[in-house]
């Protein structure tokens, strides 16, 4: 018969482990920046600048934006993304993603690291590629993973270490945290549409009643 003392050794392990989890989860979706008044923001003004090396996602042309601030190892950027994918092969001419990558976890692998495999995927033209198996992957966007994807993704590999070394891609990822600084993003997905954050819908329904899509 094992003893109470035996069991609490045991146990301690398994409550360690629990704990730890527990606080990754919380430092991982921890409010991004302090939260300010509204009043005394400059994000009411604020335009969303738009780059060149921003992917988009569907047809450029199409005349609805919606600007997302997106993580790849978000679970919840993932859930968002399938959905409004499966809008756009409905509704392709009717409205296009600018996707603005956000890095903000630190556990169990920093997807800055992610972000820079996706800018240059998409210098590369290979963004949604890339963007599907990053997603697939999102709990686990270790450095050997990363190049995985890129393998399978086939990126041309000189351009890729070009890219990931240069002063574009930290440039870019820095522009981008400064643009959510502005606009108070508190968490990612965020989602705006004409410079105005939406509340992130649960449903596609939900998306083509905030896009119109359904008139």
């Amino acid at each position: 018969m094992i003893s109470n003392k035996k069991l609490f050794l045991i146990f301690i392990p398994a409550i360690l482990i629990v704990g730890l989890a527990f606080f990754i989860q919380i430092i991982k979706y921890q409010p991004l920046f302090p939260k300010v008044n509204p009043e005394d923001s400059i994000a009411k003004e604020f335009v969303i600048p738009l780059y060149p090396q921003d992917p988009i996602i569907g047809n450029a042309k199409a005349p609805l934006t919606i600007v997302a601030f997106e993580d790849f190892s978000c679970e919840s950027c993932s859930g968002q993304s399938a959905m409004l994918e499966n809008l756009l092969q409905k509704y392709p001419n009717k409205f296009k993603v600018l996707w603005k990558s956000l890095p903000v976890s630190e556990f169990p692998y920093p997807s800055i690291n992610a972000v820079k495999y996706g800018y240059c995927a998409n210098e590369q033209k290979k963004f949604l590629d890339f963007k599907a198996s990053a997603f697939v992957n999102s709990s686990s966007l270790s450095e050997t993973i990363l190049q995985s994807i890129a393998e399978e993704t086939n990126l041309d590999d000189k351009k890729l270490s070009k890219c990931l070394n240069s002063t574009e891609v930290a440039d870019y990822i820095d522009n981008n945290k400064q643009i959510a600084k502005i606009l108070n993003i508190q968490a990612v997905p965020a989602f705006f549409i004409n410079n105005k954050q939406i509340e992130n819908p649960k449903a596609e329904y939900q998306w083509e009643e905030i896009l119109e899509l359904t008139q």
